[in-house]
Parts: C-alpha cells; structure tokens; sequence
C-alpha cells in the first residue's frame, strides 16, 4: 500500500514513517506549514496535486495518515476520494470540532474511549477509538546496556506544570464572586481524587453554571469550527486542576524523597524538587525511565479515560511506572503487577515510599509491564488494526 503521510514535525514522526515502511507500506512524506488550521488554499492546493497523482490510470496513494486530524487534509481528501486515516494524541484538541469532522472519507481515532464514545453518540459516525503505541524495536535499542547501571534517580517526573500563557482560568478575572468561589471549590475537590471526572457530572457542575460562565467568557467562533462551549468551559476547569495538582503533587513527595523533574525552562520549578529542562522524545526519555527507580504519571484532566502516551513510552522503556488512576489504564494492565496505580495524593505519596524500598517488587513489576506494552502496543500492531478497519469499511 501507499501512504501519504503528512507530517508536521511531531515528536514522534519517524515512528510512525518506520512503522508504516516495516508493516510494507511505501511511504511518502509530505510537510507544509499551513496558515489556518480551519482551511488553508494553499495547503489544500499543494495536497490536492499529490493526490491526484495516477500509476496505470488508478489513484497513486492509498490513503493519507497523519498524527492528529487536520481539516484541510481532510477536505483534499474528500475531494479526491481517498481515506484519511489519523490518530489524535492531544488533548484537548480543538480540530474535533471541526466542521470537516463528519467528512465520509475520514478515519479518525482517538486514544480516550469515552470521547470516541461521545462523539459517536452525537452522530459522529468517522469518530474510532485505538489506544497509543510505541515503536519497540528502538525503545528496546535506546535502553541496551542500561540494566547493570545504577538508577540515576529516585522520583522522575517527565511532564509540563501548564505554567503558562495558556492558563485560561486564571486569567478570567471577572467572573462573579459566587460563581468563581464554586468553581475553586470543585477544582480543589477535584484534586484529592485522581481518575473520577467531578466537572463532567451535572450534579456537580450544571449546564446552568456552565451557560453562566459563558455569559462573561467569549470562545471565538469561526465559520470552521462548531465550538461547544460545554465541553470548552469543562476543559477549561479541568486544565487548572492539573495546572494545580502537578507542581503540588512534586512539593509534597520532594519533602520526603529526591524528586527530579524533566520540563521546559519557563516553568517554575516546585520547592524542593530537582529541575533538568527539557528531555528529548527520542535521544534521552527512554534512557530516563529506564534510570529511575519510580517514574510519575500525573495525566492531564482534560483526559477522561484514555491511556496517556507517557504511560506506554516509561513501560515500553522498562521503567517503573506509579500512575493516577484512569479507566482505561485500570482496565487493560493489572495493578501491582505490570504498574501501580494511585488513587490520591496520600495514596501515591505511601506507594512512593513503599516502592523506593522493595528493589525486587519493583523490578518485577517494571519487567512485567515492559513486556506487556512490548508485546500489545507496538505501533505496527496499532496501525495494523486502524487499517484493517479501512477495509471492513471499504466492503
């Protein structure tokens, strides 16, 4: 088969271009830098010439993969009836609302279950779920030699604190004291419990406060986006909760254990916690979390159940993993055996501790977990099952 993949310099790009080459696939790789996300002529134009391309008189390109969903791939790809398969690993991710979503030659999947599972219900029927994926062999490359060296570190915590331009929430200075007191009070309710969604409950947030806070909130509309200020406003209290939760949650176990911190430059780093800058996707983060004793998952709220890629990427490296809790992660690997999963901030301060003193648990779980992920969630298999669905869709 060929692909046209479109890249847009993704960390993990050439995972997916090898994985697509060793599945047999003949990759072509096409990069532009588009000046709309809703709809780019340019763009549209330069990907409509590739995709008109013809061998014998028959479509040079069997369909066109992408990280993420772009709705201008999307439109040429409608245009010239070929299948658009892409995987969306953010979140949130503002193309979802995308009026090109509902595009028939589109293969969207998402990572989180229950938002394909939403999206589905609101008749999003192009709407798929697949969880992430790991390129294996080079994980397994990347961490050669690493397993008689000593740990490099206690606590490890690869991740963004949010501490930046992007923090909505703090920046809506306006809201009414009653409205804004309330929502303060679930965001830090929230945070004591890890992996159970308080804001997208009705009985804890209602449509009315959300239509409420609408009133003094302005989300931007466009002709390309259909914006849903109920799932807007909801991301936007759920971001603030990791935004708070993540430097706190590195304060409170820096106090007892030697707590290190892989992150940008501009964040500000928590007390006590040991700060290294930014770690490169494919030269340095496998050899980390194979170095560290425990490795911290803190997912991000704005994910409701799906399995975060740094999940599989520190498993897939043979780290040992403590996560939040997340439905999906619960459901598809055994806890206390392949990973631990903690279910509050006390919670994952005693596993932390209970864990940096049982060497052998430790390393069985982390073996346990590597094999697991090794063996279920290598991207060849991934892709492989995505396109397998094209074709049941094609008959």
């Amino acid at each position: 088969m060929r692909v046209l993949y479109y890249t847009w310099d993704e960390f993990n790009a050439q995972d997916g271009i090898d994985s697509f080459r060793e599945m047999g696939c003949d990759v072509t790789a096409i990069r532009y830098e588009w000046q709309n996300l809703g709809h780019d002529d340019t763009f549209e134009q330069a990907l409509l010439e590739e995709l008109r391309k013809k061998e014998n008189g028959a479509p040079y390109y069997d369909f066109v993969f992408s990280y993420n969903f772009f709705p201008v791939v999307s439109i040429a790809c409608k245009k010239t009836d070929t299948p658009y398969l892409c995987l969306v690993f953010d979140s949130p991710f503002l193309p979802l609302t995308s009026v090109e979503i509902d595009n028939p030659r589109n293969h969207i999947y998402t990572f989180d279950r229950k938002q394909a599972q939403m999206m589905r219900a609101q008749g999003h029927e192009t709407m798929h779920y697949s969880p992430l994926g790991v390129k294996g062999d080079r994980v397994r490359r990347m961490t050669e030699g690493l397993e008689n060296k000593p740990y490099a570190y206690d606590i490890c915590f690869l991740g963004t604190l949010y501490d930046d331009e992007y923090d909505f929430y703090d920046q809506i200075t306006y809201l009414p004291p009653d409205l804004k007191g309330y929502f303060d009070g679930v965001i830090a309710a929230q945070e004591h419990v890890f992996g159970y969604d308080m804001i997208g409950e009705e009985s804890v947030v209602s449509a009315a406060q959300i239509a409420r806070m609408h009133e003094y909130v302005n989300i931007q509309r466009t002709e390309y986006f259909t914006m849903d200020e109920n799932i807007v406003l909801r991301d936007l209290l759920r971001k603030k909760v990791t935004k708070n939760e993540r430097p706190k949650l590195l304060a409170m176990l820096a106090k007892y254990f030697q707590v290190d911190l892989y992150t940008r430059k501009d964040q500000k780093i928590p007390e006590g916690v040991r700060a290294h800058g930014f770690a490169d996707y494919y030269r340095e983060m496998p050899r980390i979390f194979h170095r560290a004793k425990i490795n911290l998952n803190l997912t991000l709220r704005t994910i409701i159940s799906g399995i975060p890629l740094r999940v599989l990427d520190v498993m897939a490296a043979g780290g040992f993993l403590i996560t939040t809790f997340q439905e999906e992660v619960a459901a598809r690997f055994a806890d206390g055996e392949e990973l631990v999963i903690a279910t509050t901030p006390e919670d994952l301060l005693e596993k932390c501790a209970y864990y940096l003193t049982h060497d052998g648990e430790r390393e069985r779980i982390a073996a346990a977990g590597r094999k697991k992920v090794l063996e279920h969630y290598d991207y060849k298999q991934i892709l492989k099952n995505m396109l397998d669905q094209i074709l049941v869709d094609r008959q």
